[in-house]
């Protein structure tokens, strides 16, 4: 399904953004993410519908982001796949809200892919105290109803 060549577009001001050129590169990527969000129990997505056309697919992706004590924010996403002989040769990757993205990943990324201890996701609290303090409100204005407008 993903061409040797293919480059995948990670969106984002963190430690997986960027552009991941080739198979093997791009399969890292994704053994990270599902180590962080699928294996966890972190990430649950959703698909929501695609558009396509023979050269393009992008899928509407709808998801929830557990973030423990019973906290959790929602999110949306569109996937762009350009497709060449049956197979992904670019990828682009677009969030509703990726500043909240970032503020996850920077959070607890490095962290939970260390195997998660306290200690580790308490450095993560400490080296990007911002971060926390935009997810907080972002769980309060969710939980009030009024999280409509990205942050």
């Amino acid at each position: 399904m993903v061409a040797e060549h293919c480059v995948v577009h990670y969106p984002g001001n963190h430690f997986l953004s960027g552009d991941h050129v080739g198979r093997a590169a791009i399969l890292e990527l994704y053994r990270k993410l599902y180590r962080l969000g699928i294996d966890s129990g972190t990430f649950v997505g959703e698909f929501h519908d695609s558009v396509h056309s023979p050269d393009h697919t992008c899928a509407l992706i709808k998801y929830r982001i557990e973030l423990g004590m019973g906290q959790h924010i929602t999110g949306e996403a569109v996937g762009v796949f350009h497709l060449q002989d049956g197979q992904m040769v670019e990828y682009w990757l677009l969030e509703r809200d990726q500043k909240m993205i970032n503020d996850v990943v920077n959070l607890s990324g490095k962290a939970a892919l260390a195997g998660g201890s306290k200690r580790q996701l308490a450095l993560g609290l400490l080296t990007h105290p911002l971060a926390a303090g935009r997810l907080i409100r972002r769980v309060v204005r969710q939980r009030r109803g009024v999280n409509t407008t990205m942050l």
